[in-house]
């Protein structure tokens, strides 16, 4: 790890040891799970420090950051709407770009918790062919066939996924298989992440009412269960709350529509472990690694700092 990335574990260390007793929300990076709050509205700010792979280096890319900032809103319990701006700065060319911005879409397919879960993803990227923020990864690295034409300035995908997740006590299950689209070639590039996430929990004295079909429900007043609309009943004063989770992410490549496939010599694939804290006043923290497991994958360092209102 380099010095600045250690400087900025300092820097986030005494923020990470002031619990918070938020409600539990999702803490992967790239994994999406099934989870939607009504009305919550979220603002993140997100910065990779980034090793090059070995192909960039040779190519004269040095150690860069990137950051992406991000607006959500949650107009139901079944949609989610973010927009997001990315950037980023090299380090020791001076090298600044604003790269371009996001919008994406998820939505739940059936309210009430079911057998996955299953939600759907849709993104637009509008971004310069110089982005290297890493939301997830697709296609090639090094194609296994001739290229056609040199490579647009600026991108315009489309990207979809299928989100497949699950509650199982504590832990959460997720897997997304992702589709971006090019929307001027008409070509599109497959990938995949899969996440394993345990919510650590905590007690506190406080009357707590929970749903009687789905005890992970938790409220500290009267209410119906957002799940599955039954009244929420009363548990005595402990009540669960969760300071934080960790998470365990496989994310990668699968080829392209001209050559569909998982080959490691040629592609990105990453093990990414994580780990999330809540904060004080309704904000949380996550420090994780993008650990390449190929030649063409870059080493990351992430954290992400997420406001709720």
């Amino acid at each position: 790890m380099s010095s600045r990335s250690g400087s900025i574990l300092l820097f986030l260390l005494p923020l990470m040891l002031l619990p918070s007793a938020m409600s539990a929300q999702e803490g992967y990076i790239t994994t999406y799970g099934h989870e939607i709050e009504k009305g919550e509205v979220e603002f993140m700010l997100m910065f990779d420090h980034t090793n090059p792979s070995v192909p960039d280096k040779e190519e004269g890319q040095r150690e860069f950051l990137s950051q992406m900032p991000k607006i959500g809103f949650n107009p139901t319990d079944k949609l989610e709407l973010e927009f997001m701006v990315e950037g980023f700065e090299e380090f020791g060319t001076g090298i600044t770009r604003f790269t371009g911005f996001r919008f994406e879409t998820r939505y739940r397919l059936v309210k009430k918790e079911i057998p996955l879960n299953p939600t759907i993803y849709f993104e637009y990227e509008g971004l310069s062919a110089e982005t290297r923020f890493k939301m997830e990864t697709s296609g090639w690295m090094n194609p296994p066939y001739a290229e056609e034409e040199e490579e647009a300035d600026r991108e315009k995908i489309l990207e979809s996924r299928l989100i497949l997740s699950q509650n199982i006590k504590n832990w959460n299950v997720a897997f997304n298989w992702i589709n971006e689209l090019d929307t001027r070639s008409g070509y599109t590039a497959f990938g995949y992440s899969f996440g394993l996430m345990n919510k650590i929990h905590s007690h506190a004295k406080s009357e707590m009412f929970i749903c009687p079909m789905h005890p992970e429900i938790i409220s500290s007043v009267p209410g119906t269960c957002i799940s599955c609309g039954m009244n929420l009943l009363k548990k005595g004063d402990n009540r669960h709350l969760q300071p934080g989770s960790f998470a365990f992410e496989f994310l990668g490549t699968a080829g392209d529509t001209k050559n569909a496939g998982i080959d490691f010599s040629r592609q990105e694939h990453y093990f990414q472990p994580s780990v999330m804290l809540h904060l004080k006043n309704n904000s949380m923290v996550v420090v994780g690694f993008a650990i390449g497991l190929t030649e063409a994958s870059d080493d990351l360092v992430r954290i992400m700092w997420m406001k709720m209102f």
